[in-house]
């Protein structure tokens, strides 16, 4: 399996051998595979996984492809047009593509979920708690919740987080020091509308950003315009 992988990544991002390292680690009956780039000068490859959850699901197809598993011509366990290599040669015994045929199409139909708040067990566990903080008179900050966790977008690492420094509580707020409003309808009221900006001017007069979502924008258009924010974790 880790020289399948190892293959794969190799194959998807079109490095040489020499620049990706793989071992197995911990319990000899239950090791982990341990992936890291050998190169001087890392190329960042390996961030991608944590950074775009289809990498994952591209890396398992092109094992399964490397594997020749529709090949009813291709018996043998391994070749150096699949998985042998001068780097597994002391492997070479007892590599074989048939053993792990099963685990990889298992790894194909996985989901896939990239948690970008350890403080939360799950995805799920996290939007539950957010949805219990919000306020439960704004339909708007309801609305930009669920959008995010019906589309498997990175949610908030809060909700209802005071500034410090200043007596302001933003809806809803991201690491690193992104403040989010949600505006419904009272926020149309021109003192409203006056306190609003001066709130957010001083935000933003500290070096933090500020991303303002008003229930009149088209939340799709405003989210996708931010992928560095609302990116897909699941």
């Amino acid at each position: 399996m880790q020289h399948a992988l190892k293959r794969a990544i190799e194959g998807v991002f079109q490095v040489e051998p020499n620049e990706i390292g793989v071992v197995t680690m911990g319990d000899a009956e239950a090791p982990n595979i341990l992936l890291y780039e050998a190169s001087e000068g890392s190329l960042g490859i390996l961030s991608q996984f944590v950074e775009d959850i289809a990498v994952f699901h591209k890396v398992v197809e092109q094992a399964i492809a490397f594997c020749r598993y529709d090949d009813e011509n291709y018996k043998g366990p391994a070749s150096y047009d699949d998985l042998l290599s001068y780097y597994n040669q002391r492997n070479h015994k007892i590599i074989d593509r048939h053993l792990i045929k099963d685990a990889l199409e298992k790894l194909r139909i996985c989901s896939i979920e990239i948690q970008t708040n350890t403080g939360f067990r799950s995805y799920e566990d996290q939007y539950q708690a957010l949805l219990r903080a919000v306020d439960p008179n704004s339909s708007t900050e309801r609305k930009f919740l669920d959008f995010l966790y019906h589309n498997g977008l990175r949610l908030p690492d809060a909700a209802q987080k005071r500034v410090d420094g200043l007596y302001v509580q933003p809806d809803f707020y991201y690491e690193p020091r992104i403040w989010v409003f949600c505006d419904g309808t009272p926020h149309d009221e021109p003192a409203l509308k006056a306190e609003d900006s001066a709130k957010r001017q001083a935000i933003i007069a500290k070096g933090d950003e500020v991303w303002v979502y008003h229930y009149k924008d088209s939340l799709p258009e405003k989210v996708a315009a931010r992928p560095d924010i609302f990116k897909k974790v699941r």
